[in-house]
């Protein structure tokens, strides 16, 4: 059992956040098959306190969206702040603050792994948002900024010292993006520095690696691209089989209404896209089906589509 975000978790599986994916409708799928707790999509704290329709909407969420983290993302202890309060009062259980986020976009305004390099900044950011909130607070970070400077566990156990509720590291280095191999050792070093919750993100697929993951150190698990297009996945790594063609079909369709409920159809049809190439992988002519639907504009043209590539499938 895994409490954290003053929720307990039976399994300790959650689901990542991701920009572009983890929006409500996937959250709602994946805690279906068993991720007991999932974040917002990253959340510009800037964009926040500006109230930009966009960053307004990451914000969204059903009562059944439970319990549910919003992850921000700063350079600004001032911003980091303001948008910590305006989140409080939206239903959350916890504040994310990311300092793990490789892109360039974000480490270029010296948010995300920058943070890597600036623990007095990053420090400052915590203790800002902690000020203005009772929410929990975790921090999610990376192994460091390159292979010369590995310092998750001095960061993890600094801002641990001032009271946040959990650490969640992903064992590569920014320079290393999402290529290189996970440096899962750091874990148990992360876990010996610190007394708080240590949630592991990354590389994590099979019942296999949560169990060695887990012996490393890990309290949690964090799945994330993993877990696109295929939220069952949750269902899997706790041991059970996958599902049929008919229950990826169902699911698929569902997740579309959900996109088109909440974006309209169109934009809804247009976002269902990128994850209908993962939904159908493995499946015979899954190739020529993804060519289709990029060429497909119309929601219930595309509702027709999947029907059809599934009847020959059962």
């Amino acid at each position: 059992m895994l409490l954290v975000y003053n929720a307990q978790l039976r399994h300790g599986i959650v689901l990542a956040p991701m920009s572009g994916y983890t929006d409500w409708p996937m959250r709602i799928l994946c805690r279906r098959y068993g991720a007991e707790l999932a974040y917002t999509e990253m959340i510009s704290a800037e964009g926040l306190v500006m109230s930009t329709r966009n960053t307004l909407k990451l914000l969204e969420h059903p009562k059944e969206d439970r319990p549910l983290v919003a992850q921000i993302f700063t350079s600004s202890p001032e911003f980091g702040a303001l948008a910590a309060e305006m989140i409080e009062n939206q239903g959350f259980d916890g504040i994310d603050i990311n300092m793990g986020c490789p892109v360039r976009k974000v480490v270029r305004k010296g948010a995300g792994a920058a943070l890597m390099r600036d623990p007095r900044k990053a420090l400052k950011i915590v203790k800002a948002v902690m000020s203005k909130v009772q929410l929990p607070v975790s921090v999610k970070i990376r192994a460091g900024w390159d292979a010369g400077s590995i310092n998750a566990p001095e960061m993890a156990e600094i801002l641990s010292s001032f009271g946040i509720s959990a650490i969640i590291i992903h064992p590569r280095t920014r320079v290393e993006m999402y290529t290189a191999g996970s440096r899962w050792d750091l874990i148990g070093e992360v876990k010996r520095r610190t007394s708080i919750p240590v949630i592991a993100s990354g590389d994590i697929r099979t019942q296999e690696d949560v169990k060695r993951v887990k012996q490393i150190g890990a309290d949690g698990i964090m799945l994330g691209r993993v877990a696109i297009g295929r939220p069952w996945i949750f269902r899997e790594i706790l041991g059970h089989g996958p599902p049929g063609p008919l229950e990826v079909r169902d699911v698929m369709l569902e997740h579309l209404d959900m996109l088109c409920m909440t974006y309209g159809e169109r934009r809804g049809m247009l976002r269902m896209r990128k994850y209908v190439s993962m939904y159908i992988k493995g499946f015979p002519g899954a190739s020529m089906f993804r060519k289709k639907v990029n060429s497909i504009d119309n929601a219930a043209f595309l509702r027709d589509s999947i029907h059809q590539f599934f009847l020959g499938q059962a």
